[in-house]
């Protein structure tokens, strides 16, 4: 009997047309790839009748499949299909800008599984339904993508591997500013959060998912910070200096940007603009061990990315 596989492998490509396999899979999501969750369903219903406890019938209704990939931030090209519209400017270095579109592109993804005899599913009709981003102290930046697909072809036949080629980002090379140009101290976590959510529909006619329309877009941002001797954060909640206000104005803007510090060809960032934000939620534990910290739960109505690095096209 040969050994359980150990090794598996994943890349992915834009598809032209919705759950239609991509042609070229010559991208990884990150460095440190892995599958946090990969699912699938027939639906099966069963159909009982008089004269028996034991069903008559099992019949796969529709098929419907998940998968999560987690890796740490590296290159922006996910970006795409999770705000769906990129256009390139500049020269070495070039500014890649990723901004909200109504749709959202699909992928095909390439789960390769090594073993005696390869298993290979490609997974068509992959769109995000939700990014996190997650940034602490000592840490890698993490990013977790949650996706689900319509349908899945099978093969023994393995695909290349494929290298990241940008380096990675760190807690290091982040910075958080509320609103711009105002760069919060001393910040311990944070984690941002993009929902795109899709849905699935079926049509007669066919068990698989036929397109995967998605709707209201929602960003939200979860933020640690140790506390100082005055809270802005907690008069920006309040809606003013000295407590609880009866209106809360937003804030302008919400500015998370990653840099490796350099500059010319060698410059490579990432930032995130969020417009029209609101801190929701503020909680503030205390206890005589440990440093005091605020954690916040904002929420942002719009975002732009912007993505400078030496590749002149997006891939």
């Amino acid at each position: 009997m040969a050994d359980p596989s150990m090794i598996s492998w994943l890349t992915y490509g834009w598809e032209a047309s919705y759950a239609t396999v991509t042609s070229t899979a010559d991208k990884v999501f990150g460095e440190g790839q892995k599958i946090s969750n990969l699912t699938r369903r027939n639906n099966i219903e069963k159909v009982f009748a008089c004269g028996s406890r034991n069903a008559q019938k099992q019949v796969a209704k529709a098929y419907e499949g998940s998968i999560s990939v987690e890796s740490n931030l590296a290159n922006p090209w996910f970006f795409r299909a999770l705000l769906g519209a990129h256009t390139t400017t500049g020269a070495g270095p070039y500014t890649h800008t990723f901004s909200e579109a109504d749709e959202i592109e699909s992928i095909s993804i390439f789960n390769n599984v090594q073993s005696d005899t390869a298993s290979v599913s490609k997974l068509l009709g992959c769109k995000i339904a939700t990014c996190t981003l997650n940034n602490s102290v000592g840490e890698l930046t993490r990013v977790k993508l949650d996706m689900a697909y319509a349908n899945e072809t099978l093969t023994s036949t393995t695909t290349s591997k494929v290298s990241e080629s940008f380096d990675l980002y760190t807690f290091a090379q982040a910075t958080l500013e509320l609103p711009t140009s105002s760069t919060l101290a001393l910040i311990q976590n944070c984690e941002l959060t993009i929902a795109n959510n899709p849905e699935m529909l079926w049509g007669l006619g066919s068990r698989f998912g036929q397109a995967q329309p998605v709707k209201q877009r929602e960003y939200s941002c979860r933020i640690g910070q140790a506390f100082q001797s005055s809270s802005d954060l907690l008069t920006k909640l309040y809606g003013a200096s000295t407590g609880a206000n009866s209106t809360v104005s937003e804030a302008a803007t919400l500015k998370f940007t990653y840099t490796n510090g350099l500059t010319s060809t060698n410059a490579r960032s990432i930032t995130l603009t969020f417009t029209g934000v609101q801190i929701d939620e503020e909680s503030m534990p205390q206890d005589p061990t440990q440093a005091i910290i605020e954690d916040v739960t904002l929420t942002m109505r719009s975002l732009s990315c912007v993505a400078i690095d030496n590749t002149s096209t997006i891939p």
